[in-house]
């Protein structure tokens, strides 16, 4: 559910193990190096062996990584080699699948403006002069959409909401906010008892 919290309703953030900006974003980096499996995969279809519907399913599979991973584990490969978990804000257990996708949201937003330029460099006759992976990056990175005010608006919507982690007394984004979620190194010894069957298992 999305909200905005008041300071009065949050805990005190001396005791509440959030994690700060820069272990949020090592993190991230190595979810993208994770996710740069995909890349390879993508190329393939893209120039070797050109399939629109594949080129979607591969992007489905990024869209899809961070919102299941932190509703089914908690974290997602980077967060869980750096120890770090996503909670619910009030019971500091695992976070629901719905709470994952407002999470997501701004990440979403650059997600879709990703599609929208794939689509479009697909249908691109230059793209036939693309030899090599390298050539291939080099392409996408420097196709005119992809320097559109609009899409570099879009890719960059994620920066704007995680800047204000370093604003925030608990380390909270903009969609930690929306989804009433902390992002924390380990559960608190506080943690609110509720039923299992009602949210799940703890981490």
């Amino acid at each position: 559910m999305i909200t905005t919290n008041s300071y009065t309703d949050l805990p005190d953030p001396t005791t509440v193990p959030t994690v700060g900006f820069l272990p949020r974003f090592l993190a991230w980096f190595i979810d993208q190096v994770v996710l740069l499996v995909l890349v390879f995969p993508t190329y393939y279809v893209m120039v070797v062996r050109p399939n629109l519907g594949v080129v979607v399913a591969i992007w489905v599979l990024q869209f899809i990584y961070k919102p299941l991973t932190e509703a089914r584990f908690g974290a997602t490969v980077g967060k869980w080699l750096l120890k770090q978990r996503v909670v619910d804000r009030h019971t500091y257990r695992r976070i629901t699948l719905n709470q994952s996708f407002v999470r997501y949201l701004p990440f979403a937003v650059s997600q879709f403006a990703s599609l929208f330029v794939l689509i479009r460099v697909f249908d691109s006759p230059e793209l036939a002069e693309v030899v090599g992976l390298q050539s291939y990056v080099n392409f996408i990175t420097y196709y005119p959409l992809n320097q559109s005010f609009a899409v570099n608006l879009c890719n960059n919507f994620p920066v704007f909401s995680s800047v204000w982690m370093i604003l925030d007394p608990w380390s909270r984004a903009l969609h930690d906010r929306w989804a009433e979620t902390f992002v924390t190194r380990k559960l608190p010894t506080v943690a609110i008892q509720r039923d299992p069957l009602e949210r799940g298992d703890e981490l």
